[in-house]
């Protein structure tokens, strides 16, 4: 198991927040294991997160299979503010 740790910008924190705890159930079934997710106070619409996953790979596959990417956009997600770090125990 790996760990990823990660922020990116969201449109609206409280949609986006909706969105992603609606979708668990496909996050659960590939793996990954949400250890934290929040907001910025000063900034609530700048998430950050670690999540624990089987591989260093899962995450990508996860977010770029059509079905998770068309929630990941609906949800608000910027994409490309995304930063993730693969980390080990």
């Amino acid at each position: 198991m790996v760990k990823i740790v990660g922020s990116f910008e969201v449109n609206d924190w409280a949609h986006w927040k909706k969105m992603f705890d609606e979708h668990s159930e496909p996050r659960e079934a590939a793996g990954i294991k949400t250890i934290y997710l929040g907001n910025e106070v000063e900034n609530p619409n700048k998430v950050h997160f670690v999540m624990e996953t089987p591989a260093a790979d899962t995450m990508q596959k996860f977010m770029q299979s059509p079905e998770n990417a068309k929630i990941i956009e609906q949800s608000g997600h910027k994409q490309e503010t995304t930063v993730m770090s693969v980390c080990s125990d």
